[in-house]
């Protein structure tokens, strides 16, 4: 019969009930050659010859080959590491973590090669989806999803300016002052400055 191409049946690294077809022969004397074969029950991922033996009734025998070719077109299963959530690294607004890598599991690959997108470096501040794939010696592959959350718990760095002592105003027991603003460093962000001072200032401190 004409080769013979399938996949793997799920979840295995072969092929069961592989339709092959039926070897023909003729014979000068015998008008029905016994034919057989030497199929095995299931079919190994690659290539199997199937060799027919067809023997009439003196005995005389013929063979002819079959080449029964099976494809691996089955994903691994990945399972993604678990969500990372930290804090930024002191004095930065990024976070260096360590990744876990993802697992997988193949129908016909004992190791799938594991890989993810992540350029390298220091996460930055917010959500940063990792994406990790899992690759078959096939090329059959799938992908999973894994957040890396950066959350910012670094108190701005506040400068007061300089203290100020002045006199009243006149003919009041108070005076207006023109403040000069204070000054603030962050790790991510430009700090909004704010202050509870009065519109004027009463004598005293």
């Amino acid at each position: 019969p004409a080769d013979v191409s399938v996949y793997t049946d799920l979840g295995v690294c072969y092929a069961t009930g592989v339709a092959l077809g039926m070897a023909t022969a003729t014979d000068d004397c015998d008008p029905a050659p016994v034919i057989s074969n030497n199929a095995p029950a299931t079919f190994p991922k690659g290539v199997t010859t199937v060799t027919w033996l067809a023997i009439d009734s003196s005995g005389n025998t013929a063979t002819c080959d079959q080449l029964v070719t099976v494809f691996d077109n089955e994903a691994p299963v990945i399972t993604c590491p678990a969500d990372i959530a930290v804090y930024t690294d002191p004095g930065q607004c990024s976070a260096v973590v360590t990744l876990i890598p993802a697992t997988a599991v193949d129908n016909c690959d004992p190791a799938p090669a594991i890989t993810h997108d992540w350029a390298g470096g220091p996460f930055p501040k917010g959500d940063t989806i990792v994406t990790w794939k899992a690759e078959d010696a096939s090329g059959n592959w799938m992908t999973c999803p894994q957040t890396i959350t950066v959350w910012d718990n670094e108190n701005p760095l506040i400068t007061c300016p300089a203290d100020i002592a002045v006199n009243t105003d006149p003919g009041v027991c108070y005076a207006t002052v023109a403040l000069v603003a204070a000054t603030a460093t962050d790790n991510c962000d430009v700090p909004i400055i704010t202050n509870d001072a009065p519109a004027t200032f009463p004598k005293g401190v």
